[in-house]
C-alpha cells in the first residue's frame, strides 16, 4: 500500500477542518441568536458545515458560504439560520429570486423568525418595493432589536456586506 504525506494544500485544510469541528462541539447556529424556532439540538455535522459557512464568508467566498450552509440545511432541516444564511449568500452574489424565494417560504413556515424577515426588508428595499419593505421590517425589528444595528449583523450574526448596506439604505432613508 502506497501512502501519501500530508503536506502542501491538504495539511492546512485538515487544519482548518478540526478547528471547524472543535468550535462545532461547543456552538450552536440556534444558539447564536437564542433561537427558541429549533425543534432539536443541532447536530455536529450540520453545525460544522455552518460554521465552515460562516468561515468561508468571512473569507469573501459567498458561493462556498452558500453550499456550505445548504449542505447544513439539508442534514438538519430545521435548522432555519442555515437557509437564512443561504439566502443571504444568494443574495450577496445577485441571485435575488432565489433569495426572495428562500426568505419567504422560511416566514411563511416560521412567521416569527427575525432573520428572514430581515433579510427580505433588505432584499425588497433593493429591488425598490418600500412598501413591502417597511411592513416586513416593522414585523422584524418588533422580533428583534439587533436587526437594526448593523455592526451586529455584520459580525454577530455574519450577514454579508451587500444586504448589510442595503438594510442601512432602508434605515437611513427614514421610512421604517
Amino acid at each position: 500500500m502506497r501512502t501519501i504525506p500530508l503536506t502542501g494544500h491538504v495539511l492546512p485544510w485538515l487544519s482548518v477542518l478540526a478547528l471547524i469541528l472543535l468550535f462545532s462541539c461547543w456552538w450552536s447556529p440556534a444558539l447564536a441568536l437564542g433561537d427558541s424556532l429549533a425543534v432539536e439540538p443541532v447536530k455536529p455535522e450540520a453545525a460544522a458545515l455552518y460554521n465552515l459557512g460562516a468561515m468561508q464568508g468571512a473569507r469573501g467566498n459567498w458561493q462556498g458560504a452558500r453550499c456550505s450552509y445548504g449542505a447544513a440545511a439539508r442534514i438538519q432541516p430545521d435548522l432555519i439560520l442555515a437557509r437564512s444564511s443561504q439566502a443571504l449568500a444568494a443574495m450577496e452574489l445577485g441571485e435575488l429570486a432565489v433569495a426572495e424565494e428562500t426568505f419567504r417560504r422560511l416566514i411563511r413556515r416560521h412567521p416569527l423568525f427575525a432573520d428572514a424577515r430581515a433579510g427580505l426588508t433588505a432584499l425588497l428595499w433593493r429591488r425598490g418595493r418600500q412598501g413591502e419593505a417597511e411592513s416586513h421590517w416593522a414585523a422584524s425589528v418588533g422580533l428583534d432589536e439587533r436587526y437594526a444595528d448593523a455592526q451586529w449583523l455584520l459580525t454577530m450574526r455574519q450577514w454579508p456586506p451587500g444586504p448589510v448596506q442595503d438594510l442601512r439604505q432602508f434605515l437611513a432613508s427614514g421610512t421604517s
